[in-house]
Parts: C-alpha cells; structure tokens; sequence
C-alpha cells in the first residue's frame, strides 16, 4: 500500500508539472534558427580562435559576458573537431560514466533534461539539416551515421545522446525558492577542465566556484545575470588556461591549496603536441517550459606551436601572463609553465 501511495503521488506530480509548463509561451532560441549555406562542410570548418586575453590591460577574473541573441545560429557549433571529439566523448561515457552523466531524481530535473534534448533536436535539425534528417520520430547523424529517437524519455539514454551528437558539455540548473541560488540538477561533462565533475552534483553555483580566486567579488553581479536571463537569450563568454598535456578529460588542470608544483623546463614540454591553450566558450539560455538555467560549455585545445605562429600573439599571450594576479596565477599553475614557455614564445 504504502509503495502503491508513493507510485500514485509520483504520478500526480509529474502530470501536474507536465501540465503547469505546457501553460508557459514556448520561445526558445531555435525559433529563430537559420540552416547553414548548401556549400557548409563539418570538415573545413576550422575551429574558432578564441584567444580572450588579447587587448586586455586587467587580468582579474571577471564575467566578461556578450549578448549574441540576434545570432542564435552560433549556440552549437559542427567544425572539423566533430568527429574526433565525439569519439572521445563516447569513451568518456563508457569509462567514467558516474563522472560524466548526471540526473537528479526530480521530476523537476527530468523534465527539464527532456525539455533540453528537444530543443537541441530542433536545433541540429534545423541548423545541420544536410547532416541530421528526421524520419519517422527517428533523427539520423550522417557525420556519425548513427541514429536516436526524438521521442527518448529515459533522463540517463538522452544524456548519452547528446553527449554523443554535440561537442558541447552542459549544466541544467534550478533555484529551489525564490532565494536561493542555482544549483546543478542534471549535466553532461565529457571533458572537465581539471576537476571531478560529480563533486558538483546537486551543489550551488557558488560551491563549484569556491576554488576560483576571487569569485566572491563576481558573485552578485553572477547571481543578478542568471536571474535576468530570458528564454529567447543567448550569451557567451570565454576563458582560458594552459596544460602541458593533451588530455580534454582531465581532473588536474588548477593549483590546489598546499599543492607543490615543479618548475618545468623549456626542453620538459613538447610545445607542438603537448602544451596547449586551453578555451572554454560557455553559453547561457533559459528553457521556457521549465524555467532551468542552462550552461553549455564548448572546450577548445591549440597548440603552443600554432599561437606562437599566429601573429602578435605570442607577445599577447606573454603580457597576460607576466600580469595574472597571484591567487589567479597559481590556479592555473603559473609557476610550473610560466617560464618555460615565455622563452618558447620569446624565441
């Protein structure tokens, strides 16, 4: 009986929030969606330069937010990464998927993620029509050339198909009251940027932040931007980092408190295939139906042989450097790095 109570208040509830977001105006981003031209090929279309530290003068963190709503084509992007990068995503879920998927028990988070899968749907198809084709509830990636049902309602199934079918990682946040902050419901982190992506299941924005210097000073402004976002919004933002590794799926990317670090030479890194600049281009929508925040984050690896190539950014790149504040510095090990590849890009 007291299973069979339970069964039936689980029911109710999900009708009722069914219900209550079918009331809401669905605008999302899609809406207004334009395809790209009939000569768009994945395979050369190189990948963004994101370089956020050129022309900058102050180095502390900041939000550093850019409104892109009129151009909301540019939310997911198909460069010539595509294809190699699912491949690792892939491995990420068959290897760590406790790591990488994450659903909340909620109706609340499950309906949200299902509200989420659809609207990437309508935006691959809509966007991507040359390489994603929709028959019979069934879409179809032609770059992959495998296939999923639009219809997916399993929360853990639809987190590995998108996981599958977009390069980018995504957080769904809800606030629980009015006010309290956002907390992390449901995400897919297939390439972690130095961190353990389950510590931050089910926790505030300003938990997972807690290892960035100085995020108080960000917090509020944080808080009022998440609050204002609407629906049919789209913002962007960047950051970056450097690693001495070719790994996108890492746990040790930032100085810890009481951490050592080793000063590495300049003949201790392979510049060409393994010191990077790492970009991170965080986008930031509501859903409609569900209210949920969502962030995706898009993760990019260039190599030190490519900045230094790439004119005047090597002395950009130098100055940022020389100019992080100390507590920013050593998060992102400044100290094991710094030297060694000023001389790389000096020389």
């Amino acid at each position: 009986m007291y299973i069979l109570l339970i069964g039936l208040v689980a029911i109710v509830l999900f009708i009722y929030y069914r219900f209550k977001y079918s009331k809401k105006i669905q605008v999302s981003i899609t809406s207004k969606v334009s395809p790209v031209d009939s000569n768009f090929n994945w395979k050369s279309q190189q990948p963004l330069k994101i370089r956020p530290f050129i022309g900058k003068t102050n180095f502390n963190p900041s939000i550093g937010l850019k409104n892109i709503t009129s151009t909301p084509e540019d939310w997911l992007l198909i460069e010539n990464t595509y294809l190699k990068n699912i491949k690792v995503r892939k491995s990420s879920i068959e290897n760590n998927q406790s790591k990488v998927l994450y659903i909340h028990e909620d109706i609340k988070a499950k309906l949200a993620l299902a509200e989420f899968f659809q609207i990437v749907c309508q935006f691959l198809l809509s966007r991507y029509p040359k390489y994603f084709k929709l028959k019979n509830g069934i879409i179809h990636n032609l770059i992959t050339n495998e296939s999923f049902s639009i219809n997916e309602s399993n929360s853990i199934e639809i987190l590995k198909i998108l996981g599958s079918n977009i390069e980018e990682d995504f957080l769904i946040m809800f606030k629980e009251d009015e006010d309290s902050e956002y907390r992390v419901k449901s995400s897919f982190t297939g390439f972690p940027a130095g961190f353990d992506p389950s510590i931050n299941y089910n926790k505030t924005i300003s938990y997972i932040h807690k290892p960035v210097p100085q995020y108080n000073k960000l917090k509020f402004s944080m808080n009022k931007f998440f609050n204002n976002i609407k629906s049919q919004n789209l913002w962007v933002r960047f950051n970056w980092s450097i690693q001495t590794h070719s790994n996108l799926f890492t746990f040790n990317n930032h100085g810890r408190p009481g951490e050592t670090m080793k000063k590495l030479n300049r003949k201790d890194i392979d510049f060409a295939n393994g010191c990077f600049l790492r970009n991170e281009r965080q986008c930031f929508i509501r859903l409609p139906k569900s209210n949920a925040l969502v962030m995706t984050i898009r993760t990019y690896l260039t190599s030190m042989e490519n900045i230094k190539n790439e004119e005047k950014i090597g002395n950009e790149l130098i100055f940022a450097i020389d100019n992080l504040p100390d507590d920013l510095a050593y998060y992102k090990k400044r100290h094991e790095w710094g030297d060694a590849l000023k001389e790389y890009l000096n020389d």
